[in-house]
């Protein structure tokens, strides 16, 4: 497959949009199990955890939604653009139909995980009086944390999947 100038640059953007996208996921996990820990059956909030540093914490995931937002978006929109030009390589390279097909399913989840996000920081950065043991905040970590925790692992190993069917380019046509 030969790219043209500009298909190449939405490739380098779409990879960038992806690795901000799911570094910020991976970074903002990390951050939300500081003040929460994993139980076998659900998550419990770490209660002995001051409320000014867990309130940060908080501050810190929503602001981190708003960067792993924008790779998202930037992913989204280089793809779509890409998308003609790779259409009519996908009989003869398989590889580039299933990355594709993994490629949407990761934007549907990502779609309804970004509006949990979009209303916790709503709520976070409009709201004067924030409080960590507030109900709004409680509420969003466990949906999102206990509910929809496997959108996030599934986006993890779709982009995963695609890193090594673009590496070993399973399914080719010769």
């Amino acid at each position: 497959m030969e790219f043209s100038k500009t298909q190449k640059l939405l490739l380098s953007i779409f990879i960038i949009g992806i690795m901000i996208w799911i570094g910020g996921s991976i970074i903002r996990s990390a951050i939300v199990y500081d003040i929460f820990e994993a139980d076998y059956q659900q998550l419990k909030f770490r209660y002995w955890v001051d409320e000014k540093i867990a309130l940060i914490t908080v501050r810190n995931f929503a602001v981190g939604s708003l960067y792993t937002g924008i790779g998202f978006f930037l992913s989204l929109l280089s793809s779509i653009f890409l998308f003609p030009a790779m259409k009519k390589h996908f009989k003869s390279e398989g590889w580039l139909f299933m990355s594709f097909i993994l490629l949407v399913i990761a934007y549907v989840f990502e779609i309804i995980l970004l509006y949990f996000d979009i209303r916790l920081g709503l709520y976070l950065f409009f709201n004067p009086k924030v409080s960590y043991y507030s109900n709004e905040v409680q509420t969003f970590f466990y949906e999102r944390f206990s509910k929809y925790n496997f959108l996030m692992v599934y986006n993890w190993f779709a982009v995963i999947s695609i890193i090594l069917f673009s590496v070993f380019k399973p399914l080719r046509k010769k």
